[in-house]
């Protein structure tokens, strides 16, 4: 990205975990959801056993992967936190050890040794600085950039849902008004997930740098391959199950 002259660029890398986050579970309730949404419509047509489907994944789903996102948020944070006590811990126990990593890594930045060991003993004078030079240069820990596991998780829910309920609406709509036709439903369902894909393809562009474009057509791109596979399975499963098998 080139920088206009007098504009600052403005860095969103402290927004990276919750933005991953809100595109997942936009992405899993569109993509997977609706997925499983699809496949019920072409092995059925009965408009509220695909509601139902819908539902129940929206729901499953939603609890599954939010519990998911918190307790893989909370494992990296203690891993984390027990790399920042074990880097405590050297820092108290063997100063000299850690200051001769300091100065090591400021030499191969290409300062000379005199240089190296003055930068070194000036840090070590306060442990929390040294201990963040440590973990951004030996561990390549940042642990103010994530957010807390519990944001995180309820984040993900969250988005799953609104996700999942978008490709639900045609066929709310199909069941509640019988005019409004079976096939229109799945098409219009379609046309929904697409456009919000896009729509946040579009609004991810603000963060990976990417092209509103190219943006949009990642996700769409992506997203097709899942509904119209699980749309075309669900029509051959109904030729080997057909749906008057069912209780």
């Amino acid at each position: 990205m080139e920088k206009e002259k007098g504009e600052e660029l403005v860095h969103y890398i402290n927004e990276a975990d919750s933005f991953r986050t809100r595109v997942f579970g936009i992405q899993d309730g569109l993509i997977g959801v609706g997925s499983i949404i699809l496949g019920a419509a072409g092995f059925s047509h009965d408009t509220l056993a695909v509601i139902v489907a819908g539902l129940l994944a929206t729901i499953g789903q939603a609890f599954s992967m939010g519990i998911g996102e918190y307790i893989s948020t909370r494992v990296r944070m203690q891993i984390i936190n027990n790399e920042i006590k074990k880097e405590k811990y050297q820092l108290q126990k063997y100063p000299e050890m850690e200051k001769e990593e300091l100065v090591q890594f400021y030499i191969k930045k290409g300062f000379s040794k005199e240089t190296s060991e003055k930068i070194a003993d000036f840090l070590l004078k306060n442990e929390n600085v040294a201990l963040e030079e440590m973990l951004m240069h030996e561990l390549k820990v940042f642990p103010e950039e994530f957010e807390s596991p519990v944001k995180l998780g309820f984040l993900m829910s969250l988005y799953l849902i609104v996700g999942g309920i978008i490709p639900m609406v045609p066929f709310i709509i199909s069941y509640l008004i019988r005019q409004f036709q079976f096939s229109l439903a799945v098409a219009s369902a379609m046309t929904l997930i697409i456009i919000t894909l896009g729509i946040f393809g579009i609004i991810g562009t603000k963060y990976t740098g990417l092209t509103k474009h190219k943006g949009a057509l990642e996700q769409i791109g992506t997203g097709l391959i899942a509904l119209v596979g699980s749309y075309i399975a669900g029509i051959l499963l109904a030729h080997f199950i057909p749906a008057t098998f069912l209780p």
